[in-house]
């Protein structure tokens, strides 16, 4: 009995700590390289997806306390007149029943072929920010659209039309490029992300309530750089002018434009690299997808017990994480840029770099 007690003490301990110890992925490493998962499901030329199945590309990796699945979608191939395969008589997919016969709308079926799907390693070079980079529009639907030509519908000739998530009524996506995590126990999930076009809405999607949830964020936007009156101001050091600045969840928002969505990550139609951070619930799972574009994924860290405010500005999420102690003395500047001295605890910027002081 005595022994069956120690071993269920030590279950209890072992699950406690792996409750709350922090756990990462990296999708791509320092040097470019993608991680196995990813590896696993690209051809020879380490972009081409290997597992494509009507019409999709599935890639699924996990941690102790969170699973993750990403999915790219690609674009049907193009179905050809078998009298004269020069000539496109629309997409290579099947369809099912009429929904408007006068508008020629039809439910789709299946994607019967697709032009090829990539995986693909990409990097914000002036960072050294590597990041996949999938295909598809996200759409919470698709249907099919018969093709016309000179006023007349053209017998078997189809085109796909996706159709976009809209924040107003909610719901999941079904194809395009996004990626869905699940957590098992209550916790801040960071996620590292590239996007190409910073003034597009990016949606944290709840898969219990198929509405969005809120989310902070940090990290670089493309043109907000340090200038040299910051750094006469005492707000930087003198070697981060031109270079970018780290911007924190409040100096991203302050940014935006008020006639902007909610789900407007940056300001105007510029580059963003960094975290996307959200309280994340037990047992439930999120998905993470962009309105009408695509977005690049880095890695994601999970802080079991902890909220997102907890963790938004205790890493940089980009940039090699050391001590103060190893670099040479210089003025110390939070990420904000303000002059700290050495008591100071988190996140600082000292010749150029950032570290963190415990």
């Amino acid at each position: 009995m005595k022994k069956i007690f120690t071993l269920v003490c030590m279950a209890f301990i072992a699950m406690s700590v792996n409750a709350q110890t922090e756990e990462s992925y990296t999708a791509v490493d320092a040097d470019g390289n993608m991680s196995a998962a990813y590896a696993a499901i690209v051809d020879a030329d380490g972009k081409t997806a290997t597992n494509v199945e009507n019409g999709n590309s599935v890639v699924k990796f996990s941690t102790a306390n969170v699973s993750v699945e990403g999915v790219g979608s690609g674009v049907p191939a193009d179905k050809v007149n078998p009298d004269d395969p020069t000539v496109n008589i629309g997409q290579d997919i099947t369809v099912g029943a009429v929904i408007d016969a006068d508008a020629h709308t039809y439910e789709l079926v299946s994607i019967n072929s697709t032009k090829p799907i990539t995986w693909e390693v990409k990097n914000q070079g002036d960072i050294n920010f590597y990041y996949i980079a999938g295909q598809g529009n996200p759409s919470v639907s698709r249907y099919a659209k018969q093709n016309s030509k000179d006023g007349e519908w053209v017998p078997d000739a189809y085109t796909v039309v996706d159709v976009a998530f809209d924040p107003a009524t909610g719901g999941e996506p079904m194809s395009g490029l996004y990626y869905k995590f699940t957590t098992a126990v209550d916790g801040a999930l960071k996620v590292g992300i590239w996007a190409n076009k910073g003034n597009r809405t990016t949606f944290l999607v709840d898969g219990e309530t198929k509405q969005c949830s809120p989310y902070l964020v940090e990290g670089y936007i493309n043109g907000q750089n340090w200038t040299q009156e910051d750094a006469d101001a005492g707000k930087c050091a003198e070697d981060l002018v031109g270079k970018k600045k780290w911007l924190t969840n409040d100096e991203i928002v302050a940014l935006r434009n008020p006639s902007n969505s909610e789900w407007v990550i940056g300001a105007g139609n510029q580059n963003f690299w960094g975290n996307v951070v959200i309280d994340a619930k037990a047992g439930k799972t999120y998905w993470l997808f962009q309105g009408n574009s695509q977005i690049g994924f880095q890695k994601y860290t999970f802080y079991p017990g902890k909220s997102k405010e907890d963790v938004i500005d205790d890493v940089t999420g980009v940039e090699s994480i050391k001590t103060v102690a190893e670099k040479a003395n210089g003025a110390r500047f939070n990420l904000a840029g303000q002059k700290v001295d050495e008591a100071y605890k988190g996140v600082v910027l000292q010749n150029g770099r950032k570290y963190i002081v415990k």
